[in-house]
């Protein structure tokens, strides 16, 4: 029987559904059809532009909601677009007016960003609608109603709205299994790094190894982040749906594999030259690849809802053990010194394993607590101002870009309406996508912008004259603003292309294309200019001014996690959200640290100071921090004994310790260095009874492990302390 290939099933719908980019596209071609047809059907092909631009406006401000989140956020924004449109309407014959209002504008909906992501999203939306009001305004051949250009683009912005709650409503957890894949996968690529330290590699590899492993454990952390998001969205719009309970466990076991996986038990090198004859590393080397690679298969069975088959990981770890049970009878008295430690280390593997096993057996599942399990506080008016004051500070990235925006934004309208550019309004469009909140990440962007803007004009000019027929560029203009949204994110350069074709192809319909290529092109070498004199004279974002106070809050965070972490050893009951809170402050803050050494590298070679420092000091502070989350692997109450007491004030010291580093930094203090006491520390711990049972000797030895970190981060830190504040600091070590 031939089986009709045009024919889709419910299982093929899904997956079309769970592309995410694919479903991306299918929407925004519909919508614009839907446009071009309603204005070439009624023969108002003027429509075409602004119904465009309301359709671009609203997909650029999308959401990843359920469809009831999607209705409440296209309400949101629906009326913002509607107020700013009407405003821009009315206040555009009045320069001075106008110029004040963008400002204002700008800085305020700017500033929305605290508010997250979402609020982030439909502020920035919302200045692109109204520069695009501006260039229709502009660009009117005939006198329009008042009511044209608000209206049109605000239907533009309905029409694509309608689609996306449809589409929402259809495919219901679109984004979180998408989400959820990207999860796995990096956490797959982290594990795959992380087995290159079986053996450990050479003295001169290994920085630049844990420097690798640190930027990817920023990766899945903003993973992390963003299906925690999603799933509070899901949560509060449906919290007993059956298959948000499973993707609920997803989330939670992915958090702890990735938790088992930025462990670190002991020195991998002092482990590699006491069972240097035994395969035992080979074999721990072979096992975390394999779970990479089992990680990248959950998350392309999540994407295409497949089947998820752990074959060959589940063989890797059988092979561990044989040979741990080989050790077991056969090491050396020599090797027996280490062996305890080996062993935690093969048990945390093994757990990592076991983890992954639960997967393919998880089954949809209502949670009654599910909003418990991920708790989200309540927004009330009084906890948004709050958010929104809290960032009223010159300290907040929020608030420097927010004033920046308005600077920039309100320069280029005085450049506008000073030089007379007739087409001059792409010069604030350009502004606003290329001038980001960080140096480096704007100077990409503006390289990309100019180079794209260029390809684009160029095809645009060769397309509109190979193909003058109205039909054939309308149709060119739709495929150029698919194109332009899958590839936004990852191709920036062939998104501002096919933007620009589409610009071109749309006013070719209403005017003459030619007689804006150029200005096009002016426009986007103006908004570039501003947006960099911006980013570099206004409150500008130096990465070196913000690395101590991001490494003495990440030390901070540390600090607050290892406590959490040691009251599984020392109390019966412990709060488990309260531990879940600390881990991903600590989480965050260590990506957040990672990140900021990455921009300042992107900067201007004068502004990049100590950065072979920086490195050491990222290294090593990441490195302390796996050294933290081992202890996440062996959690469990200490029975009692005489030790007990020692450990827990050893803690309590790497506590006070890194707490006090972090004030340290944040007063201009000077960080002291003591070897002497480290070295008491170390003794105290050495002392300890090592026949004890496996969990104190855990405890006991991650300990030593973290007093010698901690040794190393303060005398770094003084280092750079010396290097970076100089004459100051010398004062203060004589004075002490």
């Amino acid at each position: 029987m031939i089986s009709n290939p045009f024919k889709l099933s419910p299982h093929t719908l899904r997956k079309v559904g769970g592309l995410n980019q694919l479903s991306y596209a299918i929407r925004v071609f519909i919508a614009l059809c839907g446009a071009m047809v309603l204005s070439w059907s009624i023969d108002k092909i003027d429509w075409v532009i602004p119904l465009f631009l309301g359709v671009i406006a609203s997909a650029l401000a999308e959401t990843e909601d359920s469809w009831q989140g999607r209705v409440r956020s296209l309400l949101i924004t629906l009326v913002f677009f509607v107020i700013t449109a009407f405003g821009v309407q009315a206040l555009m014959p009045y320069p001075w007016a106008f110029g004040t209002s963008i400002a204002i504008m700008a800085f305020s909906l700017t500033m929305g960003g605290a508010l997250g992501r979402r609020y982030a999203v439909i502020a920035q939306a919302t200045l692109i609608l109204a520069v695009y009001t501006m260039i229709g305004l502009n660009q009117a051949t005939h006198d329009v109603p008042i009511w044209y250009e608000p209206v049109l683009l605000t239907l533009g912005a309905l029409w694509y709205g309608i689609l996306s709650i449809i589409w929402a409503a259809l495919f219901v957890h679109i984004a979180l299994r998408q989400a959820l894949a990207s999860l796995y996968i990096e956490i797959g690529l982290y594990l795959k790094l992380k087995s290159k330290f079986f053996p450990p590699p050479s003295c001169a590899s290994v920085d630049t190894l844990r420097l690798k492993l640190a930027q990817q454990h920023g990766q899945v952390v903003i993973a992390l982040n963003k299906v925690r998001e999603i799933l509070v969205r899901r949560i509060d719009s449906n919290p007993g749906n059956p298959q948000l309970g499973r993707y609920i466990r997803f989330y939670f076991i992915a958090q702890g594999i990735h938790e088992r996986a930025s462990s670190s038990h002991y020195n991998y090198s002092d482990l590699a030259d006491t069972f240097f004859h035994s395969d035992i590393l080979f074999r721990l080397q072979r096992q975390l690849s394999e779970a990479g690679t089992s990680c990248r298969t959950i998350g392309e069975a999540i994407r295409g809802e497949r089947a998820i088959d752990l074959r060959d990981s589940e063989e890797a770890v059988a092979g561990v053990l044989k040979s741990m049970a080989y050790l077991e009878r056969e090491a050396q008295p020599v090797q027996w010194r280490l062996f305890r430690s080996l062993r935690q280390l093969t048990d945390n593997v093994v757990g990592l394993q076991q983890d992954l096993d639960k997967i393919p057996k998880l089954e949809d599942e209502s949670l009654a607590d599910a909003s418990l399990q991920i708790p989200q506080p309540k927004a009330t008016l009084r906890s948004i101002w709050g958010q929104i004051s809290d960032q009223m500070t010159r300290k907040s990235q929020v608030f420097r870009h927010a004033v920046r925006m308005s600077i920039a934004l309100t320069c280029g309208y005085s450049i506008i309406q000073n030089l007379n550019i007739d087409v001059g309004y792409w010069v604030l469009l350009t502004t606003l996508f290329v001038c980001l909140p960080t140096f480096g990440s704007t100077r990409k962007r503006l390289y990309e912008r100019m180079a794209g803007t260029v390809i684009g004009l160029v095809a645009a000019w060769s397309l509109i004259t190979l193909f003058p027929m109205q039909s054939v560029q309308l149709m060119l203009a739709v495929a150029a603003g698919v194109v332009f949204f899958i590839t936004r994110t990852n191709r920036y350069v062939l998104a501002t292309a096919a933007i620009t074709l589409m610009v071109i192809c749309c006013f070719n319909q209403v005017s003459d294309g030619y007689d804006v290529i150029l200005p096009r092109l002016i426009d986007t070498l103006i908004g570039s200019t501003i947006s960099w004199l911006a980013v570099f004279f206004i409150l500008p974002d130096w990465a070196y001014r913000q690395l101590p106070i991001t490494f003495a809050e990440g030390l901070r965070r540390s600090a607050e996690y290892l406590r959490e972490l040691m009251r599984f050893y020392q109390e019966k009951e412990v709060d488990e959200q309260v531990y879940r809170r600390s881990r991903r402050r600590a989480y965050n803050a260590d990506a957040l640290l990672t990140s900021t050494l990455a921009n300042m590298q992107q900067e201007p070679g004068h502004y990049r100071t100590n950065t072979e420092l920086w490195q050491r000091l990222v290294i090593r502070s990441h490195t302390l921090f796996n050294y933290i989350a081992a202890f996440s692997a062996h959690r469990g109450r200490l029975i009692d004994q005489p030790s007990n007491q020692v450990l827990a004030e050893a803690s309590d010291y790497i506590v006070k310790s890194l707490e006090d580093i972090a004030q340290c930094l944040e007063e201009k203090h000077l960080v002291t260095f003591n070897v002497a006491v480290f070295e008491e520390w170390q003794t105290k711990l050495e002392n300890g009874a090592s026949e004890e049972d496996e969990r104190h000797y855990f405890v006991q030895s991650q300990l030593q492990s973290l007093f010698d970190q901690l040794k190393e981060v303060r005398r770094l830190t003084h280092e750079l302390q010396v290097q970076v504040h100089g004459d100051t600091i010398k004062a203060l070590e004589k004075d002490t």
